[in-house]
C-alpha cells in the first residue's frame, strides 16, 4: 500500500534522525556524506543525478550530523535538501537531485521504527557512493596543494550506476581543466570507468594571488 506521509510525520522522522548518536567521519568526505544520508533517507529507491553543495570550510576528523528533507517532487524527480554539522553548527549544505524508482507521492521518509531493518545499499547505490568519496579525495588533494577549498562544487552523475557497477575496470579520476572567474578559480574533475564517462566535479574556489 502506498504511504504518503503527513507534514507532523515526516518532522517527527527528522527530529528522530538528529537525535540519533553522532557518527564519526572515518575518513569519508562532504559529499559522500550528504549524498549518503538522501540516499538513505530514499531507502535506496532513488539515484543521483545532481549534487550541489555550500561549504562552510573543510570537513574535521570526529562526531558529525545529518538532516535530509524532501523540497520539491515531481514525477520520478525529487529534489533534496541535506545538511551536515559538527559541534552543532553547519559544515556544508547540499542541493541534491535523484531520480526515484517510484512517483514521488509514493515517498515514505524511513527513519527511526519506521525504516525496514533489512534495508542495505544495493550494489549501484554503493558504486554512486565510491565515485563521490573519489571526488571528495580530489577536493582534498587540491586544497593542500593549493591552499584552496571549493566556496562550492556540483557532482553530476551519468549512466546507470547498476551498470557501471558490475563492470570490472577500475574507476580513475582526472583533471578537465581550470579557469579564473573574476576572484573565483574554477577546476573541473572526471571520474571515468573504461571509456565510459562516470560523474564530473565542477568547483570555484577564492583565488589565491600567491
Amino acid at each position: 500500500m502506498v504511504v504518503t506521509p503527513t507534514a507532523s510525520r515526516a518532522e517527527a522522522s527528522r527530529k528522530a534522525q538528529q537525535e540519533q548518536a553522532p557518527r564519526e567521519t572515518i575518513g569519508r568526505g562532504i559529499a559522500e556524506l550528504l549524498l549518503g544520508v538522501v540516499l538513505d533517507t530514499t531507502c535506496g529507491v532513488a539515484s543521483p543525478v545532481m549534487l550541489t553543495v555550500h561549504t562552510g570550510g573543510p570537513l574535521r576528523d570526529g562526531p558529525f550530523g545529518l538532516d535530509a528533507r524532501l523540497s520539491h517532487a515531481q514525477g520520478h524527480q525529487q529534489r533534496w535538501l541535506a545538511e551536515l554539522t559538527q559541534a552543532g553548527l553547519p559544515v556544508s549544505r547540499a542541493h541534491v537531485v535523484v531520480a526515484a524508482e517510484l512517483p514521488s507521492s509514493s515517498y515514505v521518509p524511513w527513519h527511526g521504527a519506521t525504516r525496514p531493518a533489512a534495508y542495505r545499499h544495493d550494489d549501484g547505490i554503493a558504486h554512486c557512493l565510491r565515485v563521490a568519496r573519489l571526488l571528495d579525495t580530489a577536493i582534498r588533494l587540491r586544497a593542500d596543494a593549493n591552499a584552496q577549498f571549493p566556496l562550492w562544487f556540483t557532482v553530476r552523475y551519468f549512466g546507470d550506476a547498476a551498470q557501471f557497477a558490475r563492470l570490472r575496470e577500475p574507476l580513475t579520476v582526472s583533471a578537465m581543466g581550470e579557469q579564473l572567474l573574476g576572484t573565483l578559480q574554477q577546476y573541473e574533475v572526471k571520474v571515468c570507468q573504461g571509456s565510459e564517462r562516470v560523474a564530473t566535479l565542477t568547483a570555484v574556489c577564492q583565488h589565491n594571488h600567491a
